[in-house]
């Protein structure tokens, strides 16, 4: 019966028409700090909304301050339940902070966990992954694994990338979250390697909007399930203007040309 309760949650954060989603990541704050964009994450989310993201991925905290402007706009949450602090020595290994049964409790629609591969505490960070995915499974919570090659000396290698979301599927995740490999057909096989959906991580923000629509247009086009974006939107000027254009590009087919007329309305 927990499957019932998995695909009624997934059908919450994934555009019905397009069979993708666009997520906004808003999770940086424990890792980073507070980063650009952030300073207000209230007031953040409340600009974000206007854009109607498919889901809001957050940590408990900014969930308690900002659930009421979720709640009027219908927009679902992912609760994030690890981190890792960069100020740390430790910056390679993530912690649990939270657990499965939290998020059934505040309402989520998924969990998720970051992972890191290739670093000397990547078996601690499996070993909590399966204990999640169990209980995942328990509660009929989808997991969304965010999973990246990072202890490896070119995390972003299509090699890389296809074993860590491989071991990702194996291991139980719904739906893996990684990094773009630098073009659609590179990214073609880390999803034709995959046996449940895989999204990109949107990463480092471009130096031009028109940039990051082209790396969704190549993420489309390698036949994933769509894209989770943080800094490439909520450091936007208008963080529901690039929504706009980076829901075009992936829930419309639109060309980034196309998309990119979304910027200046």
């Amino acid at each position: 019966m927990s499957e019932i309760g998995k695909a009624v949650r997934l059908g919450n954060i994934v555009n019905q028409r397009s069979k993708r989603m666009v997520v906004v990541a808003m999770d940086h704050g424990p890792i980073m700090g507070p980063v650009p964009g952030l300073i207000d994450p209230v007031d953040t989310i409340k600009k974000v909304i206007r854009g109607k993201p498919d889901a809001i991925m957050l940590h408990k905290g900014n969930l308690r301050a900002a659930y009421p402007h979720l709640v009027r706009a219908g927009v679902p949450f992912i609760l994030n339940i690890s981190t890792s602090v960069l100020m740390g020595p430790v910056w390679d290994k993530t912690t649990l902070i939270d657990d499965v049964e939290t998020a059934v409790r505040l309402g989520a629609s998924c969990v998720t966990i970051r992972t890191l591969l290739g670093t000397k505490y990547d078996t601690d960070m499996l070993k909590d992954f399966g204990a999640v995915c169990l209980n995942c499974d328990k509660w009929g919570m989808p997991l969304l694994a965010m999973i990246y090659p990072d202890g490896t000396q070119d995390p972003k290698n299509v090699v890389h990338v296809r074993h860590a979301a491989r071991v990702a599927a194996e291991l139980g995740a719904d739906v893996i979250k990684t990094h773009y490999t630098g073009s659609a057909e590179t990214f073609k096989e880390v999803v034709e390697c995959s046996t449940v959906p895989v999204v990109m991580s949107g990463g480092e923000k471009t130096g031009d909007p028109a940039e990051f629509l082209q790396i969704a247009r190549g993420v489309v086009d390698a036949g994933a399930a769509g894209v989770m974006v943080g800094r490439n939107l909520f450091e936007y000027k208008d963080p529901a203007a690039m929504l706009r254009a980076i829901k075009a590009v992936v829930h419309d087919g639109r060309s980034v040309q196309q998309a990119a007329t979304e910027l200046s309305k």
